[in-house]
């Protein structure tokens, strides 16, 4: 579902990031609503 991204795991100030990235040009950050699923 993911073809082209990177899974990374980042740890911030005590909370855990769990991250795909991939492309290039300026970085891009989409929050979604739901957190159940990163799918949605």
């Amino acid at each position: 579902m993911f073809e082209g991204f990177t899974h990374t795991n980042l740890t911030a100030n005590g909370a855990g990031i769990n991250l795909r990235h991939a492309g290039s040009g300026p970085p891009l950050l989409l929050l979604h609503g739901y957190p159940q699923a990163h799918v949605m």
